[in-house]
């Protein structure tokens, strides 16, 4: 089943003290980039994260909101104690004393406590409340993705009825051909006693046979479609395919129209070219 590349997903963990709570959104892009709001005290778990988000998800920009409860009071600081002595020596040393409250303004007195210093439980809860973000997330890709394959069905087969009709009125449009050129050499020739050639008169209807032949565009253009139909059944990431496929169609379409002299068949084509311009819009929205 493919995939939309837009969704929403929210997530959430406990741990002893901790609440992690996690929302995810995401939106059409070429390749997967994920945008991380993390904690402060959490943005040493980033590179972790993003390993758990790429498995779930290939392609499109995904926001992600990591919020935090602790209960406990922890503020995800810690004195360094070295720091604040080695400026209490330095101090006493040059006859100078300070107060606890100045000495914890200097630079390295309070740091931020490292991802290493970030406990298990809470580690483990972050991960868990963000895959629950994920796999919410690829549910809703999947419904959105479900109304888009819908569309796109219907689509291919108003292409597949047009082109049916197109192939349908090709024969008759060499036959008409045939009968305006016999008509109008007829009356060229009217009056003027040479004989129609009959043997030049069959070869230039060959001739224009061969030009507006659309036989070929028209197999690949149901080969492209019959690929089309089967994306449904795929299990990986097909979006870039459905992108492929959509220029080539197209292309097979405008070779239909530049062949072709007869009105009926340049409308009909004309419209394939529309509903194929949707569905590569529609293309775009899929992972």
């Amino acid at each position: 089943m493919i995939r939309s590349m837009t969704g929403f997903g929210r997530g959430q963990a406990a741990a002893g003290q901790f609440v992690v709570k996690v929302e995810a959104r995401s939106v059409n892009n070429r390749n997967l980039r994920i945008i991380w709001r993390l904690p402060e005290r959490l943005q040493g778990m980033e590179t972790d994260l993003e390993q758990i988000a790429r498995e779930f998800l290939l392609r499109g920009a995904v926001s992600v909101a990591v919020a935090l409860d602790d209960l406990s009071g922890d503020t995800g600081y810690t004195l360094d104690l070295p720091a604040i002595q080695h400026y209490r020596d330095a101090l006493r040393d040059a006859g100078e004393q300070a107060p606890l409250a100045v000495l914890l303004t200097l630079p390295g007195a309070v740091r931020r406590k490292s991802a290493e210093e970030t406990p298990p439980e809470l580690a483990a809860a972050v991960r868990d409340a963000l895959r629950a973000a994920m796999r919410e997330l690829v549910a809703s890709r999947t419904r959105e993705g479900d109304f888009i394959w819908k569309d796109m069905l219907a689509r291919c087969k108003a292409i597949g009825e047009i082109v049916d009709r197109v192939e349908g009125r090709a024969p008759a449009v060499v036959e008409e051909y045939r009968k305006r050129l016999g008509e109008r050499l007829a009356r060229l020739l009217q009056g003027s006693g040479s004989p129609l050639a009959e043997e030049d008169f069959r070869r230039e209807v060959a001739l224009f046979a061969d030009r507006c032949d659309i036989t070929e565009e028209v197999t690949r253009l149901r080969s492209h479609i019959a690929l089309m139909e089967k994306a449904g059944a795929v299990t990986e990431a097909y979006g870039r395919k459905l992108e492929f496929l959509m220029q080539e169609m197209f292309r097979e379409a405008n070779t239909m129209a530049s062949k072709s002299s007869d009105s009926a068949i340049v409308h009909d084509v004309l419209d394939v070219k529309a509903e194929i311009e949707k569905l590569r819009e529609q293309a775009l929205n899929v992972e």
